[in-house]
């Protein structure tokens, strides 16, 4: 069986798709909200991020789904990691919406993908910097599922004084395959969540020694 960190095996699907008004073409949202919000912000930031150099530019009326990994959708800070109580909870937080739009360019599959999500204090809680580690992957899924793309994103998020909870967004400017076949595109899916492993391995990694 094929394993890796970005396993068939590991994900599920969330809400349908809900395409929302918005100004920029192709851009559509899902997830367990109804805001609005993270469709407006990436309509806000233009596509002219993405560079048109050779004329074949052009919005898509489809875009592979975007989905949240299995048991990645929420992710929980704790202060003693090996006494993962409810007392001991410093921060919790979770996905609750994506949003994507594609371009074609220059032979490639151009996508902006939108995630937006919620921190919440725990009893441990207080005021600080989180760096969240987002994962987006591109699969081709079928008998034998393919990662074409795997992207690690580490995002920092800021909580003030006397902010019991924070919403975040991060947009992933451009994931970028090679333009699939027509009789592919349609098993195209983006996974999004939270890499704990990542996380594990920032915090574990050893302290360089004093050089003599």
């Amino acid at each position: 069986m094929r394993r890796g960190p970005l396993s068939h095996h590991r994900f599920i699907r969330i809400a349908p798709f809900v395409a929302l008004a918005v100004t920029a073409a192709g851009c559509s949202s899902s997830g367990v909200g109804t805001d609005a919000s993270l469709s407006q912000a990436m309509a806000s930031t233009s596509t002219a991020q993405i560079p048109d150099t050779t004329g074949s530019t052009g919005n898509l009326d489809r875009c592979p789904n975007v989905e949240l990994r299995q048991g990645a959708g929420t992710y929980s800070i704790n202060t003693a990691a090996r006494d993962p109580s409810a007392m001991q909870l410093r921060y919790q937080v979770s996905i609750g919406q994506t949003a994507r739009e594609c371009r074609k360019i220059d032979g490639n599959l151009v996508m902006r993908v939108g995630v937006q999500g919620r921190v919440v204090l725990g009893p441990a809680g207080g005021p600080g910097t989180l760096d969240l580690p987002i994962r987006y992957a591109v699969v081709e899924e079928g008998m034998q599922p393919k990662t074409v793309l795997s992207k690690l994103e580490r995002v920092p998020v800021s909580i003030g004084e006397n902010q019991p909870h924070m919403a975040f967004t991060h947009i992933e400017e451009q994931l970028s395959v090679p333009m699939p076949a027509e009789a592919v595109f349609d098993k195209y899916i983006v996974y999004v969540g939270f890499d704990t492993m990542a996380s594990q391995d920032k915090k574990t990694a050893p302290k360089r020694g004093r050089q003599n």
